[in-house]
């Protein structure tokens, strides 16, 4: 899938709104950013896998993001501090593409927005040791075509789905953020 093919395809869900941490309320206002990218001539995603000795969401795979805090003036520029922050690639709210449908978290009560950005190429990635155990860079149709029902994490949701890239289960709030892109790009109505 071409760029410019992606980009049309996501012009018709994707908001063009910036968000305002209230928007979350009463949950924790969060913000992730989904980072497409043509490195190879093929869309490829860029994955997180978080460190085993965080708080929350130990070695799970996610977006670079986080929560926001009140420097922050939108939950856009959560998306944008957190990713540089995690992987040291710095992008301007004109970088930005747009948002997805927000998703909440199912045990830890985040309301996650879920901004998209997409790129010819990526910068050489500066990763917070402390935060990120490894970057994925997944190719985005290849991984989308692995949806399939979760029964491992939400036994009793006949909904919830996870993905797979190479031995790593995306799962949680992740995999309902890459199934909207799923519902765009691989099965358009």
């Amino acid at each position: 899938m071409r760029k410019d093919e992606l980009l049309r395809a996501l012009e018709g869900v994707l908001e063009k709104k910036t968000f305002a941490a209230q928007d979350a309320a009463p949950a924790t206002p969060a913000a992730v950013l989904a980072i497409i990218h043509y490195g190879d001539s093929k869309p490829c995603v860029l994955l997180t896998k978080r460190r085993e000795n965080l708080k929350m969401h130990r070695g799970e795979i996610s977006f670079p993001g986080g929560r926001f805090t009140q420097s922050d003036l939108t939950l856009m520029h959560t998306a944008l501090r957190e990713t540089e922050e995690e992987i040291g690639l710095a992008f301007g709210p004109g970088d930005v593409a747009g948002a997805l449908q927000p998703v909440r978290t199912m045990t830890s009560n985040h309301f996650i927005v879920p901004f998209v950005t997409v790129q010819d190429r990526l910068p050489k990635l500066r990763i917070a040791q402390d935060e990120v155990a490894g970057v994925l860079d997944a190719p985005l149709i290849e991984t989308l075509g692995t949806m399939e029902p979760d029964r491992e994490h939400f036994r009793f949701s006949k909904t919830a789905v996870r993905f797979k890239f190479e031995s790593n289960v995306i799962w949680g709030a992740t995999a309902r953020i890459l199934k909207q892109l799923h519902e765009v790009l691989i099965r358009p109505s």
